[in-house]
């Protein structure tokens, strides 16, 4: 889990389904409300304008007998941007703008990471597609016989970058 700071206030970053959330607690306490609760009530108040993508629900297992498994409300970073436009204290403002920031900052970083593997699945597509055309027709066949060598090299170039060998000394 990786952890985020707003003016000396940790909040947690959560990986969940895949994306990254905020807990509704971490994001009262660093909007300055004295109660955890407020963002639940925030949010409630302004359910309509939250899509899916922007809040969820976590269930973790009770740990007693009988008792009801534990919810929390989570929210992504966009869904945080939004409680903070609600926000009626003083660092709302400071909140949204640095939300802002973490936004691009980890687009920039998963565009990065991601660059390299999106460009192998395209030419992992191109691949399979001339190869699915080449099973249509003769014509289709001679063209593939043409075009395989260039698709196959160019797929492994970028397997090899993405795969980065180890320097034994």
């Amino acid at each position: 889990m990786m952890e985020l700071s707003f003016e000396n206030q940790p909040l947690q970053l959560i990986e969940h389904d895949g994306r990254l959330w905020l807990k509704s607690a971490d994001i009262a306490r660093a909007l300055g409300y004295a109660r955890s609760d407020r963002m639940g009530r925030v949010y409630d108040r302004h359910q309509a304008e939250f899509s899916a993508s922007m809040t969820t629900i976590l269930r973790t297992p009770s740990l007693g007998r009988g008792s009801p498994p534990l919810e929390e409300r989570l929210f992504s970073l966009r869904g945080a941007h939004l409680l903070g436009m609600f926000a009626r204290t003083a660092k709302g403002v400071a909140f949204r703008r640095w939300v802002l920031d973490q936004l691009e900052s980890i687009e920039a970083q998963n565009k990065a990471n991601r660059s390299l593997m999106a460009e192998w699945y395209e030419a992992k597509a191109e691949l399979d597609n001339q190869q699915r055309f080449a099973s249509l027709c003769g014509k289709g066949l001679n063209d593939h016989r043409r075009r395989k060598p260039t698709l196959t090299q160019r797929v492994m170039q970028i397997a090899d970058r993405i795969q980065p060998s180890l320097l034994l000394t």
